[in-house]
């Protein structure tokens, strides 16, 4: 054996490395055999935990589902809304800063002028009935009670003590009471064209009283004996957060928002859309072009310009191709107007703090605005602006940027179509640059010229001179070029048109979104 071993020793160790190698296998085939077993018991166990949660609770039914799919159809519905709220809403943020402002535990501290009519007036006592039993008329008053002690529930919309109140609302809260209110004190025109009645102020003025007085009045946790108290202190909170609204809403306007003005802009943020009668709405018109003639708002007018340039201009922004300073709006054109006005006046702003240096012209495409996909009954209204200005890029990119932001502050612009057009002097001098480092000026032989080479170009330039004798040409040497992508190139990534410093002209076509089919009203 040791003989054949020694005679067979390669044989023997490959046997060996064969039985190694075997043992190796089936211990692995064995491993992995285990590990399928396990993981077929795991997968019973699993399947007959399955079967029991099955048997131990039946599926839904269809009512049940059909039910479950509804309210998750109302939620979706509800957040779209949400969502659209954001199309078109100047104020709401301001108004959903001072339901904030109500709704928090702590005495607000605004320094603002406050709405004299948000005073807590006591409620209107109800006269008794007069009586014939002299009786009755000569009966002795009976004291009346001791006010309870406040409970858990009172203390946490009201504090006796402090005078602390918490006024809670929610914003389709407060939609829901101006929409019933409305209904109770809008009189209904059978008339199929578009009346404004001549009560339309004193209607909105009752509206927001109203409303005013839900709000402030006393819940059902609070003691009857304290709800005076209570109308009070809530009418002071939000007298208090109704002024920094009020100053929220005048910082979007160059209109003077009087209390009268913050009222309706206070309704309109819930979404009844600003109307006024036909001859003041020709004086909000007038008062505006004023405003915008002693302001610089309006990018390239100086205030107090009186120019004819100037006016003009301005007259052009403001009145446009729609409106005619001498006669009064149809009545089907003042809600429209007053839209227009707050996404011109918008856009204003975004262009002045952007730093546009001229808005040479400005034109409403859609005065009445379109809805889209030609529905005439679609929710959304899409206003279209094209304005041509003169400013540096990095203005016009600033400022295009601002529109794309604006959603939050509830505004949604949609750029269509931008187009530059850079000064004759900037094309010169992009063209010359493009012209030098063109594919023929690349392709120049970059190996250094020799002494030879030199005299070989300077004989082949060689030009005659009208005497017939011949002058030699100068040796021109010609440097590498490389192509203007390329980062060899000391030009590349040089601005050619619209530097800082460098003017440009910018005409820009933007759409204005406004969402409407939450309005309390169908304009």
């Amino acid at each position: 054996m040791k003989q054949f071993i020694l005679k067979n020793i390669v044989l023997v160790a490959i046997l060996a490395i064969t039985l190694v190698g075997s043992i190796f296998l089936i211990f692995f085939i064995w491993s992995k055999q285990q590990t399928i077993q396990q993981s077929m018991k795991d997968i019973e166990a699993d399947v007959a935990k399955v079967e029991a949660i099955n048997s131990a609770r039946n599926p839904n039914s269809v009512e049940q589902s059909e039910k479950m799919i509804k309210a998750d159809t109302e939620t979706l519905a509800k957040k779209n809304v949400q969502i659209y709220r954001h199309f078109g809403k100047p104020y709401r943020p301001a108004l959903l800063k001072l339901l904030k402002n109500i709704a928090s535990p702590a005495e607000l501290e605004a320094d603002l002028p406050l709405d004299p009519t948000l005073v807590a007036k006591p409620k209107p006592k109800i006269e008794a009935e007069e009586s014939d039993d002299d009786e009755d008329s000569d009966a002795e008053e009976t004291a009346p009670a001791a006010p309870a002690a406040p409970t858990d529930k009172e203390k946490a919309v009201f504090n006796p003590e402090t005078g602390l109140v918490i006024l809670s609302f929610e914003e389709d809260q407060l939609r829901t009471m101006l929409a019933d209110l409305y209904k109770e004190v809008h009189q209904e025109s059978n008339e199929d064209t578009f009346v404004i009645p001549d009560t339309v102020q004193s209607e909105r003025a009752q509206l927001f009283d109203k409303l005013f007085n839900q709000i402030i009045e006393a819940p059902e946790v609070v003691d009857s004996s304290r709800s005076e108290d209570f109308r009070k202190a809530a009418a002071a909170k939000f007298a208090k957060a109704f002024a920094i609204f009020r100053e929220d809403v005048q910082a979007l306007t160059l209109e003077d928002v009087t209390d009268k003005v913050a009222h309706e802009l206070f309704l309109d943020a819930l979404g009844l859309p600003r109307l006024m009668r036909q001859r003041d709405c020709k004086n909000y018109i007038d008062s505006l072009y004023e405003k915008y003639l002693n302001s610089d708002l309006i990018p390239g007018i100086s205030s107090g310009d009186t120019s004819f340039s100037s006016t003009n201009r301005v007259q052009e922004f403001i009145y446009g191709k729609n409106l005619n300073r001498q006669a009064l709006p149809v009545a089907e054109m003042v809600i429209p107007i007053i839209r227009n006005f707050q996404i011109k006046e918008d856009l204003f702003r975004r262009m002045k703090d952007s730093g546009i240096d001229v808005l040479r012209s400005m034109n409403a495409g859609v005065f009445y605005g379109t809805t889209l996909d030609n529905d005439p009954e679609g929710p959304i209204l899409e206003f279209t602006y094209t304005l041509e200005m003169t400013a540096s890029m990095e203005a016009i990119d600033t400022f295009i940027n601002s529109l794309h932001a604006a959603y939050k502050s509830d505004r949604v612009y949609v750029i269509k179509n931008i187009k530059f057009t850079a000064p004759y002097d900037d094309l010169i001098e992009a063209n010359t640059l493009v012209n030098r480092h063109s594919k023929s000026s690349s392709e120049t032989n970059p190996v250094e010229t020799t002494a030879g080479t030199a005299a070989n170009q300077a004989q082949s330039d060689a030009a005659s001179t009208d005497d017939g004798e011949t002058q030699a040409a100068v040796v021109v040497s010609y440097t590498p070029q490389y192509e203007l992508t390329d980062p060899r190139n000391s030009d590349y990534g040089r601005m050619l048109i619209g530097g800082k410093q460098d003017k440009i002209n910018c005409t820009i076509v933007v759409n204005y979104l406004f969402y409407r089919a939450d309005n309390i009203t169908n304009q």
